[in-house]
């Protein structure tokens, strides 16, 4: 029996793509002596189709990260769990979710790259009503360039996992995601609070 299912394995690079972009932050997963190293990073395309990242220079995992090596990237989209009671039809309990899992080899970047992604990075995260622009002319960018490890992801498998009531009616589907859309906001909304009080 295959694994996952044919279904709930997206093909569509626009999706895949789109899902990067809304969510940037992966998980960076690499491996030296059968120990496994992570870290958290965000990720911007560049014009050739690689991902560009980079790292606080202290971070150990950075001395890992050769040319040539390879790793592997997790990018986390929506989850919620979706309950039978939404539905009229008998259902079981269920977990819905979005991943897009990379498989890619470490390649290096020049400073001037590294800068120009970081620019575009932070454009693409402040949105088309940007209240905040980095520019080349940003002294503390360029000293920033000295304290982090820039580099691109050049990509050898690209797949989504998404799990979102394939198996089930059209009708089903939709109802399916736009609970997701619905308990996912409720559920940062309630942790967020939680967190609140720690820091007031």
């Amino acid at each position: 029996m295959k694994y996952p299912a044919n279904h709930f394995i997206e093909k569509n690079k626009e999706a895949l793509k789109g899902l990067i972009e809304a969510f940037p932050l992966a998980t960076l997963i690499s491996t030296y002596q059968d120990q496994i190293h992570t870290s958290y990073l965000p990720f911007i395309w560049d014009a050739n189709g690689f991902l560009i990242g980079h790292l606080d220079a202290n971070n150990p995992q950075v001395a890992l990260l050769k040319d040539g090596k390879k790793v592997s990237l997790i990018f986390n989209g929506p989850e919620a769990y979706i309950s039978p009671a939404h539905f009229i039809t008998n259902e079981l309990p269920t977990y819905n979710y979005c991943k897009v899992e990379i498989n890619g080899i470490i390649r290096p970047i020049a400073d001037e790259d590294l800068k120009q992604a970081i620019i575009k990075l932070t454009s693409h995260l402040e949105g088309k009503q940007a209240a905040y622009q980095l520019t080349e002319n940003e002294k503390r960018l360029h000293s920033l360039i000295n304290y982090i490890y820039g580099f691109k992801i050049e990509i050898e498998q690209l797949q989504g996992r998404f799990k979102m009531s394939q198996d089930k009616s059209k009708l089903h589907q939709k109802k399916a995601v736009n609970l997701m859309c619905e308990i996912d906001k409720h559920h940062t909304e309630v942790f967020l609070d939680v967190y609140k009080k720690q820091i007031q």
